[in-house]
């Protein structure tokens, strides 16, 4: 049996890995991400992300792209989808993954801990500009999601 080692936290920090879907053509109909509470240098939870980007988005909940964002066909319906080189442009990807990230930050869950012999609840609140990883899983026709990690 192995011993314990106790490991006390110092910056733990509320981090995720987003992922964008799009089909061979460059098409993004959805989104998928996930918040993780890591310690340690940033690259160490960037270098950790990387590595979780690669099969996390199996067991991610997928949403479709923000109603507000996307492409419009020519008789100005809406197509639900959006092309790929937005992720190019800052504000643009900002617009596309804003709202899961909102979504990611309202959903992290209640926590209790001791004080002076009582339970307190409280929450890790999402930073401003969280650490992220953004992953682009590409959907093949026979349905393999391949995803396209950055070195």
């Amino acid at each position: 049996m192995s011993k314990s080692v106790p490991m006390p936290l110092k910056t733990p920090e509320v981090v995720a890995n987003l992922w964008v879907c799009a089909d061979e053509d460059g098409y993004v109909a959805r989104l998928a991400g996930r918040t993780y509470v890591l310690d340690g240098t940033d690259r160490e939870k960037l270098d950790l992300l990387k590595l979780l980007a690669a099969t996390d988005f199996l067991s991610a909940e997928w949403m479709p792209i923000p109603e507000n964002f996307g492409l419009i066909g020519p008789d100005g319906e809406r197509l639900g989808y959006a092309q790929l080189s937005v992720l190019s442009d800052e504000y643009s990807k900002s617009l596309l993954v804003g709202p899961l990230l909102e979504r990611l930050a309202a959903t992290l869950p209640e926590q209790l801990h001791e004080i002076d012999g009582e339970y307190r609840q409280f929450r890790l609140e999402m930073p401003e500009a969280p650490l992220t990883v953004l992953t682009v899983v590409v959907e093949r026709p026979d349905g393999q999601l391949v995803p396209m990690l950055n070195s």
